[in-house]
């Protein structure tokens, strides 16, 4: 039996792998293991992002679903945190997300969802997929095929934010914030709560276009190079983008400034646990080490885990964390969504803001300092095995490390993490010290072991 889903959900190019007879069969699968739950009419919420394969696949993936019996809730056009979101307020069964996230236009895919919004469990994923393969599929007499009703969830995912956050400090200080939404999902909502929360707001690639006319859908600083001249230009308290889905929320300073999701992270991280008395804080062996610095002074834990959203919100639900996220501007609330979102990151950024009284640049340069290099080699064989490789070199040169998620060698200042990309034939070495040649020395170490393990393997 092959293998179908990825860390969270599957994807690949729309109409070559990700077809409409690919998303009926991933409907009827998912169905036909809820019927076999002995769940009575089960409801499932459906999704999109603004793809222009969505309205195909989220159609064939809703057949699949009426065909077994089960009921949709189709939501329509939607963030990804949102869908999630909606999936624990309407009380589904289940839901479905069709999205590529931050991937370029061409792209799509389908997240199934739990109950309570989370990704859907590694258990429950391995039977999906059995069913899927076998072609196993439950079908529903005819007059027993399941029902669709619309339900339009954007105004109540905004008011749900709105109700998290203090509106009034937000308003009395009236940010003025420059959105880019990526012409993706977020176009519907982000630049709406902003204006909500009182800020005034300023939005750019704001109309749903799923051909991604803009810029590429990753928000990172080489796409965004346009987007940070613009905040600067127009004296903005700052700036966020966003990715297709909106999940994922990157801020940019008023001095045109890309700021790493680490340190946005950290600044959401230290107002929560500050604001609960300390918790637990989930995050990935990838993210830099100012998040141990944000848990210790709120008196509060730092659990690591393998890289990826759905890891950190299954490890927040099980430990019963307090706040969640990665370095790649993913924050995760997990007592409003079991999930990245990026809606939701920005409302209790503007917040911090507002009650700060200070410029978004000193909000972040006072946090401690790291330096943080990134880079990432092709490789070809199996890459798995040469980060397992690199392990064994580290471990005969007495290297104290973490082999959590490939192989991270840890020093009283920093670390250097090798890691296999799950996704793509590339390994990632991300490097972090106290100071920049200190960075530079580690990366320099992760690369020759890395050279090595190549070489031998």
């Amino acid at each position: 039996m092959g293998k179908l889903f990825g860390t969270f959900g599957v994807r690949g190019i729309a109409n070559e792998k990700i077809t409409p007879k690919f998303a009926l069969k991933i409907g009827a699968a998912f169905g036909t293991v809820l019927k076999r739950e002995g769940r009575e009419n089960p409801t499932v919420v459906v999704g999109r992002d603004t793809r222009v394969s969505g309205v195909m696949l989220k159609n064939a993936l809703i057949s699949g679903l009426l065909s077994t019996g089960c009921n949709v809730i189709d939501v329509g056009v939607a963030p990804t945190p949102a869908i999630q979101w909606a999936t624990d307020h309407f009380n589904a069964d289940g839901g479905a997300v069709i999205t590529a996230s931050h991937n370029p236009p061409e792209y799509n895919g389908i997240k199934l969802l739990e109950p309570n919004g989370m990704g859907l469990k590694k258990e429950r994923e391995a039977v999906v997929e059995e069913v899927f393969f076998k072609e196993d599929f439950e079908r529903a007499r005819w007059d027993e095929i399941g029902e669709v009703r619309e339900e339009r969830i954007t105004k109540p995912y905004i008011e749900a934010i709105r109700a998290r956050v203090d509106v009034e400090v937000i308003k009395k200080r009236r940010p003025f914030v420059v959105v880019d939404t990526s012409n993706g999902a977020g176009s519907l909502t982000l630049p709406y709560l902003l204006r909500e929360l009182g800020c005034k707001v300023v939005s750019v690639n704001a109309h749903p276009d799923g051909h991604f006319p803009a810029r590429n859908p990753e928000p990172n600083e080489e796409n965004l190079r346009e987007f940070m001249e613009i905040v600067k230009a127009l004296g903005a308290d700052f700036g966020v983008a966003q990715d297709g889905d909106a999940d994922r929320a990157v801020f940019i300073d008023e001095n045109g400034r890309f700021i790493q999701g680490d340190r946005t992270f950290a600044l959401v991280a230290d107002a929560v646990l500050r604001e609960r008395g300390g918790g637990l804080l989930v995050t990935t062996v990838a993210t830099s080490n100012l998040l141990d610095d944000v848990a210790r002074r709120n008196n509060a834990r730092v659990m690591r885990t393998k890289v990826g959203d759905l890891i950190v919100a299954r490890a927040l639900l099980e430990h019963n964390g307090t706040i969640g996220g990665e370095e790649n501007g993913g924050v995760i609330f997990p007592d409003f969504v079991l999930g990245r979102d990026g809606a939701m990151t920005t409302a209790k950024i503007a917040e911090i803001f507002a009650k700060s009284g200070k410029r978004f640049s000193e909000l972040i340069d006072e946090l401690p300092r790291y330096y943080q290099i990134k880079t990432k080699r092709h490789v070809e064989g199996d890459r798995h095995a040469i980060v397992r490789r690199v392990a064994e070199l580290a471990k005969t040169r007495g290297y104290t490390m973490d082999t959590t998620d490939g192989t991270k060698i840890i020093f009283p200042d920093g670390w250097v993490l090798v890691r296999a990309s799950g996704t793509e034939p590339i390994i990632r070495i991300f490097s972090e010290a106290k100071s920049e040649e200190k960075a530079k020395e580690y990366l320099e170490l992760g690369l020759k072991l890395l050279d090595e393990a190549v070489g031998s393997s």
